[in-house]
């Protein structure tokens, strides 16, 4: 019984939290926000570079396809509606100011503004085109025009995703200055994206190594409900973030088994501050507990934030533990997002991952009422699975999507138009 007891400690303490020293710490990106840096809680920043030295960004990932534009800098895209790739040396602007524009999404790495006229009942398309089972590349079906932010105009053809390249092909849209280029994914190794800058014809290597950082202090294009560029923070890939709010001691609390983490990239985002008219007030009743990729449980507050006269985002920082909330031996780590959100087409994907076997995983969506309007069980085996969930039927509004393994419930809302 001693020995038994003495193991239930030794876990209990593993487990508890194990607060240190609080760091107080600011990241600058510069007067007018001219930089992006990218910083670790451990380290402190890993890498900065400018914010308007690149035009679009390539996922290099081993299985990455999608491909994102600089909107932040005036950067704006168009799918070419009046042809396919065979309309290449005919392609116009006519009607241009009548096309919908194409964003990233600010919720997740994975969806880009060239994925957004994918067919999401197709799994082989990724938007700007389709894989082939056959060749294993992704062969382009579509033309678009993207807008610099020098206000110039391109045409823009991604030809081919091949052996780890992407090929693709850019003109003035009078035909003159026919370039191609290609981004290698391997000169990008253990990164995230590949950089290039259609104005300079360059590739750009811009980020640190994906495992070195944590947050990314950053300018982006949300959706509130229109696009707009806001000043923020987001997270890398295997981070997850929990938030606490109207929390009434925000210095002592440190509760973070209480809440549940979220994947979406923009769970910190920017609305943690708000402008007064001469400068920022920070909410003072937030607090961000986040899950490194390693496992450990980090608490950050915001203190302060300079706008745009030096770009400051002023916060402390402490470590809880280093034990993840992945660590339970019961309840697998779950992550969970949503694709396209709003949803417009009648469907909504959901992308859930668990990182071991489930006894039970379901999904359901509650309306505004907490009447639930769907529900049913997903696969429960180890992995990341795309699931799709049709939203026809629904009234125009607000839904909270909940998913639930082995008992334990993580929701994000949804909006249905």
């Amino acid at each position: 019984m001693k020995t038994i007891l003495l193991s239930i400690t030794s876990l209990v303490l593993t487990l508890v939290t194990q607060a240190q020293t609080v760091v107080t710490d600011t990241v600058s990106i510069g007067t007018g926000y001219a930089n992006q840096t990218w910083y670790s809680l451990q380290n402190g920043e890993q890498g900065t570079a400018p914010k308007n030295n690149w035009d679009l960004s390539f996922d290099v990932s081993g299985m990455g396809s999608s491909i994102y534009i600089n909107s932040v800098t005036g950067t704006q895209l168009w799918l070419y509606p009046n042809g396919d790739t065979s309309a290449w040396s005919t392609m116009d602007t006519a009607g241009l100011t009548t096309w919908t524009p194409l964003y990233n999404s600010d919720t997740s790495w994975k969806y880009s503004a060239f994925d957004a006229t994918m067919n999401t009942v197709d799994p082989f398309d990724v938007g700007w085109g389709v894989y082939s089972m056959i060749t294993h590349s992704v062969i382009g079906d579509s033309l678009y025009i993207i807008k610099l932010s020098d206000n110039s105009y391109r045409k823009l053809w991604i030809q081919t995703l091949a052996n780890g390249e992407y090929d693709f092909r850019f003109a003035h849209l009078d035909g003159t200055n026919d370039l191609s280029s290609n981004l290698v994914k391997a000169n990008y190794t253990n990164k995230n994206f590949g950089y290039y800058s259609l104005q300079n014809n360059t590739a750009i290597d811009r980020e640190p190594v994906d495992t070195l950082w944590d947050l990314l202090f950053t300018q982006y294009t949300a959706f509130i409900p229109q696009p707009y560029t806001v000043s923020g923070v987001l997270f890398n890939k295997g981070v997850t973030v929990a938030k606490a709010d109207l929390i009434a001691d925000v210095s002592t609390y440190t509760d973070w088994t209480s809440w549940s983490f979220s994947p979406l990239i923009n769970e910190i985002g920017y609305n943690w501050k708000s402008f007064n008219g001469t400068g920022y007030d920070i909410r003072d009743s937030v607090v961000y507990f986040i899950q490194s990729e390693q496992g450990d449980i980090w608490k950050l507050l915001f203190t302060g934030f300079g706008g745009s006269a030096n770009g400051n985002y002023i916060f402390t920082k402490e470590k809880l533990s280093t034990t993840g909330i992945a660590s339970s031996t019961t309840t697998p780590a779950i992550n969970m997002s949503l694709y396209p959100n709003p949803s417009t087409n009648g469907n909504v994907n959901l992308l859930y991952s668990i990182d071991r076997p489930a006894s039970k995983v379901n999904v359901e969506i509650y309306d505004m009422t907490g009447k639930i309007v769907r529900g049913e069980e997903l696969n429960s085996g180890e992995g990341f699975y795309n699931h799709n969930i049709f939203t026809s039927g629904l009234n125009t509004g607000l839904y909270i999507v909940k998913l639930t393994v082995n008992g334990k419930t993580i929701q994000q809302k949804l909006i249905v138009q």
